[in-house]
């Protein structure tokens, strides 16, 4: 029953109007969306679980989580990392132990917070895709991972209720190398869906996101052109819910939504296309979103994501909540990129490592306190 009365809270509590014990109102939809599936607590963040060696960092990195109000949060459980040495079997032989224990551990941690988990399934195992060395690339025969999600989903049956299924397949360097293929990837979420839904038809199957980008070449595709063709091709029979990613890059949340920009709001046309295409009764979740804080004096050519101050990353990040909350009934979960990664799997000369919302060791940033300060109404000490 823990689980189910957690669901409860997160699908319902939304939009229910509390005002936290020091009197300021916590930032959560005030009026009930006709989209089920966006009537869900909207505080979301990105954790690296499978990373962690030390199962106190773990405990620690969930208990920050849910002291902050984030009630959900997207966790990367790769298939290769789970189904080895071969099909069928679960066993890491150079640890001696079942490939299953790290990820009980982490399914019990995050009940334990009551923190709700969003599974991003990828990475096929080697075997899976024999002569396809790209880690990324799809399985060769796709009965293989219908086989795996329906393992994992009946082992955490109850307990892992959302799926998304595959990252940024407009992106060669996601889809095994090779050029982007909108309808393989409908093929492939089509399958998983079954796969999902014969286990529990309560299932959540999550579209991909796909990465904003305006790039039309072998190694990317824009995504409003991939996610049109992927709907053509009947993808959108077999989704719950939409992925987005939504990097507000250089501008602020209400910027407005330009076709030739990447901004917060570029997600507006993706939802034109999902309406198009008789999608309009399916959310959007947010898989990464956020602004990049990295130092002044970082080299232009790091900074992907371009960059803001610190203060304003903290403001921009809850700001841009309110916004969706206020101005999008179709919105649902914003996956905050990222809580925190290991020690070592990023470096300070990496712009990448100026979205944490705490460091390595801990210490929370600017936008830690925002966040807990927006999502509880309770200020940080």
């Amino acid at each position: 029953m823990r689980e189910i009365n957690r669901r409860t809270v997160l699908l319902a509590a939304a939009a229910s109007p509390v005002v936290a014990a020091c009197g300021d109102p916590e930032i959560r939809r005030r009026q009930s969306s006709p989209i089920a599936l966006a009537n869900v607590w909207p505080w979301g963040v990105n954790t690296f679980l499978d990373l962690e060696v030390e199962s106190w960092k773990r405990r620690q990195t969930l208990k920050m989580i849910s002291d902050a109000g984030i009630r959900w949060m997207k966790q990367h459980i790769p298939w290769a990392d789970l189904e080895i040495p071969s099909r069928g079997e679960y066993f890491d032989a150079s640890a001696r132990r079942s490939t299953w224990e790290k990820y009980d551990e982490i399914v019990d941690l995050a009940d334990e917070a009551g923190v709700e988990i969003i599974a991003r399934i990828d990475r096929a195992p080697a075997w899976a895709r024999p002569n396809h060395p790209h880690p990324t690339s799809p399985p060769t025969d796709e009965m293989h991972l219908e086989e795996f999600l329906a393992m994992f989903a009946s082992r955490y049956g109850g307990r892992v209720r959302c799926y998304q299924i595959w990252n940024e397949p407009n992106l060669a360097k996601e889809w095994g190398g090779l050029p982007p293929d909108p309808e393989a990837y409908a093929r492939l979420l089509a399958r998983a869906f079954g796969a999902l839904k014969d286990v529990d038809n309560k299932n959540i199957v999550i579209a991909a996101p796909l990465a904003a980008t305006l790039e039309n070449s072998p190694r990317a595709m824009d995504e409003l052109t991939f996610v049109e063709r992927f709907y053509d091709a009947g993808g959108g029979d077999y989704l719950d819910v939409q992925a987005a990613n939504a990097f507000g890059l250089e501008y602020p949340p209400e910027a407005a939504p330009n076709k030739d920009v990447l901004n917060f709001r570029r997600v507006e046309f993706l939802r034109e296309l999902m309406v198009e295409f008789g999608l309009g009764n399916k959310p959007i979740w947010f898989n990464e979103y956020g602004w990049n804080a990295s130092p002044s004096d970082m080299s232009p050519e790091k900074l992907i994501w371009r960059r803001v101050s610190e203060e304003q990353q903290a403001e921009w990040s809850v700001e841009g909540i309110r916004y969706g909350l206020n101005n999008w009934p179709w919105a649902g979960v914003f996956n905050i990129w990222f809580f925190r990664k290991p020690e070592g799997s990023l470096s300070p000369d990496m712009s990448e490592y100026y979205f944490r919302m705490v460091d390595t060791d801990f210490t929370p940033r600017l936008i830690y306190r925002a966040v807990k300060r927006a999502a509880t109404g309770v200020s940080f000490p």
